[in-house]
């Protein structure tokens, strides 16, 4: 199994990254970032603990990122995008439209909103954000992959 730890709207260096998320990042094997860093510190950070995937968000206007990342683990195709650009009403949906041939797992960011929920057999997944959240709490996500499956599960300041 390969425990991927996903966060987005991180939002340094105005808001800190909390610790509880640099403890969830010492136990990953790897981390993505879906966009709105805004600082490179905290992505070095994540660095020196596991390998990281970032994407460019809409605030990130000093860090050189790219607009979206596909990766593959375990057999699952992952698609990395901040989600918000492209056609769509929707974040979700302007997040899977990135993606003309939709990978297995899309992970966006840029609502703030969390989200774990299969659309047209993919799975959508959107941390929240650990530092400004928008319709609850501080979020992160644990997105596990093992035997071609995905699933998702949300952290808190109490993970």
């Amino acid at each position: 199994m390969t425990r991927i730890l996903v966060t987005a709207d991180t939002h340094a260096p105005r808001r800190r990254l909390p610790d509880w998320v640099v403890r969830c990042a010492a136990r990953a094997d790897l981390i993505l970032h879906a966009g709105d860093v805004c600082d490179a510190a905290t992505l070095q950070t994540l660095a020196a603990l596991a390998p990281v995937y970032a994407v460019r968000g809409n605030n990130d206007i000093d860090i050189t990122l790219p607009e979206r990342v596909l990766l593959t683990v375990e057999g699952v195709r992952i698609g990395v995008v901040h989600g918000d650009e492209g056609p769509g009403r929707s974040t979700p949906e302007r997040a899977l439209r990135a993606f003309p041939d939709p990978p297995e797992v899309v992970v966006f960011g840029h609502s703030h909103e969390r989200l774990c929920e299969h659309a047209g057999g993919v799975l959508l997944l959107n941390p929240g954000s650990p530092t400004k959240p928008r319709g609850g709490g501080a979020s992160a996500a644990w997105l596990h992959v093992r035997g071609g499956e995905a699933d998702c599960e949300f952290l808190s300041e109490d993970s």
